[in-house]
Order: structure tokens, then C-alpha cells, then sequence
């Protein structure tokens, strides 16, 4: 009994070592590019909402970090936060407006 349950385990850590990992290049046609983005005060103004609440449920707000680099350095970065903080569509053009206004021009 024992050999099949650590058969199974080891059967199991392979299938989820091996499962495909979501990469920010397969995600980042869902971050606008920067001519897309909205310059619109509400919206910037609930992606700041969103980016202080969903944002720092697991770290602190990178405000620091998002005004010291450019929006193209951090497209990448969002597009790996989007699926982790469950955002819908609508949310991704709120953050990433805010992130756009906030970055380094």
C-alpha cells in the first residue's frame, strides 16, 4: 500500500512540475500598449482602487517602483499580476491606466 501511494505522489508532483506555467509573454497582449491606454481621470482613478486593493493583498504597493520605471518595463510584470490577482478585463484597463500616469515618461 505504501509502495502505491508513493508512486502516486511521485506520479503527481511530475504532472504538476510539468504542467505549462502562465508566462507575462503569453499574457501580454492583454496589457494595453501605452497608445491604448486610457487618460481618462475615473478610470485612472479606479485602477488606483484596484492597485491599492488587490495589489498589495500580497505585497506592498510598488508606487516607488512604478514611478521609476517606464510603462513598457512594467508591462511585462503586469501581465504575470493579472491572472494572480483574478483581474477582468475592465480592471486591467483601469490598473494599467493608472500604472500608465504614474509611470516614468
Amino acid at each position: 500500500m505504501k509502495k502505491i501511494v508513493i508512486g502516486a505522489s511521485i506520479v503527481l508532483l511530475a504532472a504538476v512540475a510539468c504542467s505549462p506555467k502562465a508566462s507575462p509573454s503569453a499574457t501580454a497582449a492583454t496589457i494595453p500598449e501605452a497608445s491604448a491606454v486610457s487618460s481618462d481621470g475615473t478610470t485612472i482613478s479606479a485602477g488606483q482602487t484596484i492597485f491599492t486593493t488587490k495589489c498589495t493583498k500580497c505585497h506592498k504597493a510598488k508606487t516607488e517602483v512604478v514611478a521609476s520605471k517606464s510603462y513598457g518595463d512594467l508591462r511585462p510584470v503586469l501581465a504575470s499580476m493579472v491572472k494572480k490577482a483574478n483581474l477582468s478585463n475592465e480592471e486591467i484597463q483601469q490598473v494599467s491606466a493608472y500604472v500608465y500616469a504614474n509611470s516614468k515618461k
